[in-house]
């Protein structure tokens, strides 16, 4: 007996399931993957499970197939630009993989059905389409669940040192973590520095601050300070959408005990609002570090 396998079934199957194991994925380890992202890290992994109908290869180019298409799919979705990152999500999205898997197998046991079919390390189940993508939906819905109501909540009064520089002045700050700050720089795609003017002002070169005293009064000068590139950072909250000015910056380094770590970051932006907050002048998004 064979089973039959419909291939637009197939890859509309795997393209939800990986949405929804990524999603889980990035919730695990604190990485949030635009739209797109996700879509692309989909589709490469719903084009992955074509090696179903390959000729059987032998069991080291098996492994070495599943790692490399798992490490692509993630990297995808979330980038490759810190390691640690990159190595957990790939594991937890292994693991959700695993876990879904025998999720699958306890139905078809309860169910009774014996319609199986393997190759290269990929198992088709005859299993329904939509009970595999409810499970898939479990899978995200339970990992959201134990971080939102059961998980730690990080303590916003953990604060971090910061390191950048700007018009040759090296810039200290303390940092705290704020898990709905998301901005990004529009030239480079990655996680900013938001950084209160009226707490930082004191530690702020004084052509910075004589810019952005001119910014949010509203005079908007033509030409940042010398030495400096403007960044304007698209901001959304729930009462207004702005834009904040910023500037790009060769590095920011988190301060440790053995010397400052560079992040690789390249803006930081300023807002106009006090944080109100004796221990910190910054926030960053998790997703930043």
């Amino acid at each position: 007996m064979k089973t039959v396998i419909y291939l637009d079934v197939l890859l509309l199957v795997n393209f939800l399931v990986a949405y929804f194991l990524l999603l889980a994925a990035g919730l695990l380890t604190a990485q949030r993957a635009s739209f797109g992202r996700m879509i692309l890290g989909s589709v490469l992994a719903a084009a992955s499970s074509l090696i179903l109908f390959a000729p059987e290869l032998s069991y080291p180019a098996q492994v070495v197939y599943k790692l490399l298409t798992a490490g692509i799919i993630v990297g995808a979705a979330f980038g490759f630009h810190r390691v640690r990152r990159y190595l957990a999500a790939t594991l937890w999205y292994a693991a959700l993989n695993i876990l879904l898997a025998g999720l699958a197998v306890m139905v078809i046991l309860r169910t009774g059905t014996r319609m199986i079919q393997t190759g290269n390390l990929t198992v088709y189940l005859r299993i329904s389409p939509v009970i595999l993508l409810l499970l898939s939906a479990a899978c995200c819905g339970g990992v959201w669940f134990i971080l939102r109501f059961i998980g730690g909540t990080p303590s916003r009064t953990q604060t971090i040192g910061v390191q950048f520089e700007i018009c040759r002045t090296t810039v200290c700050l303390r940092a705290v973590l704020d898990t709905g700050c998301h901005l990004k720089d529009p030239i480079t795609c990655l996680p900013v520095l938001l950084i209160s003017w009226p707490d930082a002002c004191g530690r702020l070169p004084a052509a910075v601050n004589e810019y952005l005293e001119s910014w949010f009064d509203g005079t908007r000068p033509d030409c940042p300070p010398q030495g400096t590139s403007l960044r304007l950072i698209p901001c959304s909250t729930a009462a207004q959408n702005a834009l904040l000015p910023g500037f790009a910056v060769s590095t920011i380094g988190v301060v440790t005990e053995d010397g400052v770590l560079e992040l690789g970051r390249t803006a930081v932006a300023f807002s106009p609002q006090p944080f109100h907050a004796a221990d910190y002048e910054a926030l960053y998004g998790p997703d930043f570090l």
